[in-house]
């Protein structure tokens, strides 16, 4: 997981790896709020091959892969957990 926060958004990548394929999701929220999805390729290629979603429910619904949707699922879980962490941290 990496994060950094720009232009009042903080925006966490996710790397997942289904069989031989690697996926970079990028979970988005403040100021705009989205998830996209895209396959790692060569630099040239990957800024065209990513799917956008408004939330995690619409990027499970948007792939038929089951490895992929799990995937997805874990990420909104992981996601979601370090959220709660922050903020329990921020509050201690």
């Amino acid at each position: 997981m990496k994060q950094f926060e720009s232009n009042g958004s903080i925006y966490t990548s996710y790397k997942i790896a289904i069989g031989k394929t690697s996926y970079t999701v990028l979970v988005v929220e403040g100021k705009i709020n989205y998830i996209s999805v895209s396959k790692d390729m060569p630099n040239i290629l990957r800024g065209s091959l990513g799917r956008d979603f408004k939330n995690f429910d619409d990027a499970v619904l948007g792939y038929k892969s089951p490895a992929l949707k799990v995937a997805l699922l874990n990420i909104e879980l992981t996601h979601n957990q370090n959220k709660k962490n922050e903020q329990h941290n921020a509050n201690n």
